[in-house]
């Protein structure tokens, strides 16, 4: 899966375009965050907390990203 950065929407696309796909993606991620910190991990075979808690960080920092492009 690739995400686009907010400098490559810009690029193709107008500003609004932009910001309004920065808008969903943030919502996307705040959602999928919500859900994998919901996930009791334990009931999840072959995944330690530790993996489950630095997926989690990776989501954050997606979102953070993201944010700084709004």
């Amino acid at each position: 899966m690739s995400m686009k950065t907010s400098a490559g929407l810009q690029d193709s696309g107008t500003t609004d375009e932009s910001t309004t796909e920065n808008v969903e993606a943030d919502l996307d991620l705040a959602e999928l965050i919500e859900q994998h910190e919901n996930i009791d991990w334990s009931d999840v075979p072959g995944i330690s907390a530790a993996e489950a808690g630095a997926w989690t960080a990776r989501l954050i920092e997606a979102r953070d990203t993201v944010q700084e492009g709004l």
